[in-house]
């Protein structure tokens, strides 16, 4: 029986993956399916895992998808016309299948189809996740404080006082964290940090510099 994780807070979309996956292992795989809530020992044992992502997200460390299985497939769906990459991924989520929620089923079948495929062939491969290898991105120690600031309201000339920088160099970190990530706009960064901000790492050093504020 295959075990699928589907973390999705839509829960219409939620149901009509649902039936998809169902569909497309048990009808035409033959193969039984189980839905499990996201948990980190569902993950670990699972087949399939969809989950939503939000912009810049899929370039951070992501402990609990680091421990999946080697060759389980991975589906992030996101949102927007932009592309949601650019440049290599984290380990944890470098075979992740991109899935526009607002793609056609006949696309989105197509997708799951040949992402399962891909899995399936290198179930034959020694996968291994080595953290030190990682690239994940990271905020730099300035980007930090500039971050913490632009998510706590504050505008560049609040933020350039407070941190005793020049307006026009906090503007520059803004910009370089949005490039870094991806981020087309203020409503996707402060999206990606809300999203840092409730991530399982340790250290976090966003959240630690918003509590320290």
């Amino acid at each position: 029986m295959l075990q699928i994780v589907i973390d999705d807070k839509n829960t219409l979309y939620r149901k009509g993956m649902e039936i998809l996956l169902e569909q497309i292992f048990l009808r035409e795989e033959g193969e039984l399916v189980e839905f499990l809530p996201l948990t980190e020992d569902h993950v670990a044992t699972a087949d399939v895992i969809v989950k939503s992502v939000e912009p810049g997200e899929s370039y951070i460390c992501n402990p609990v998808l680091r421990d999946r299985k080697a060759v389980s497939l991975l589906i992030g769906i996101y949102e927007g016309a932009g592309n949601p990459y650019f440049g290599e991924l984290p380990l944890c989520v470098n075979n992740m299948v991109f899935i526009n929620r607002a793609e056609s089923l006949s696309k989105t079948r197509a997708l799951i189809v040949r992402g399962w495929e891909n899995s399936v062939l290198s179930a034959s491969k020694n996968i291994i996740r080595n953290c030190q290898r990682c690239l994940h991105r990271t905020l730099s120690p300035q980007q930090v404080k500039v971050a913490a600031h632009f998510y706590s309201g504050h505008n560049p000339e609040e933020t350039a006082l407070d941190l005793q920088l020049n307006v026009k160099t906090v503007c520059a970190h803004k910009r370089m964290i949005m490039t870094k990530f991806n981020l087309y706009s203020d409503c996707e960064l402060l999206h990606f940090l809300n999203g840092l901000k409730k991530q399982q790492l340790m250290p976090n050093e966003f959240s630690e510099c918003l509590a320290g504020r």
